[in-house]
């Protein structure tokens, strides 16, 4: 029974990863893709989501990034009105993941 269980809750997590990184990839490719896919930034490629220009430019936090998402940074729109925060969070994590995997 207790092998059952732990079968079970580990399925669960499994699949609210997967869940919440396709939902992620999801809301990057339909918010953020057009201006940084794969991680360019085609407004100003010196600020790319690399992992050394988001240190350089202190947005290497997913709280950071948070921040940025919800209230945008000209040129960046802020996306606190077409995102829910599961969203901006999801998609916070995604981008530092991806950064830190290097794109």
């Amino acid at each position: 029974m207790k092998k059952m269980l732990a079968l079970t809750v580990s399925i669960l997590a499994a699949s609210f990863i997967l869940t919440n990184s396709a939902s992620a990839n999801s809301v990057f490719a339909s918010h953020c893709a057009a201006c940084h896919a794969g991680g360019k930034n085609i407004m100003n490629p010196d600020k790319d989501l690399s992992m050394a220009n988001m240190e350089k430019n202190g947005v290497n936090t997913v709280d950071a990034i948070k921040a940025l998402v919800t209230n945008g940074k000209a040129p960046m729109p802020a996306f606190k009105s077409q995102l829910d925060a599961a969203q901006i969070d999801s998609v916070a994590n995604y981008v530092l993941e991806q950064a830190k995997k290097g794109w």
